[in-house]
């Protein structure tokens, strides 16, 4: 039986593989999950993309507003059978 250690372990490693010589920056762990039914483990990873979103707040025409821009995350959901720890399925996730 994988353990919930592992099972973030090899989500990681499943994803470096995934996107070899891609570059994922600031991957963080952002939810675990162990689903007794289907003995999956469902591990969500999110990483900064390339998108950037721009927020103004007040009014910028008339000097009065700020602008605020910031990466967009990306989440990725890893299923592994929870019996041998193989790749069972990667899905886009919305947080």
């Amino acid at each position: 039986m994988l353990q919930f250690k592992d099972a973030i372990k090899q989500s990681f490693q499943y994803l470096a593989e995934i996107y070899e010589g891609e570059e994922l920056p600031n991957k963080l762990l952002e939810e675990i999950e162990y689903d007794e039914r289907d003995d999956v483990w469902k591990v969500v990873i999110g990483f900064d993309s390339n998108r950037v979103t721009t927020t103004t707040a007040g009014n910028a025409l008339l000097g009065s507003g700020s602008t605020t821009k910031e990466k967009l995350r990306n989440y990725k959901l890893i299923r592994l059978k929870g019996a041998d720890g193989s790749f069972a399925g990667m899905f886009d996730r919305m947080l």
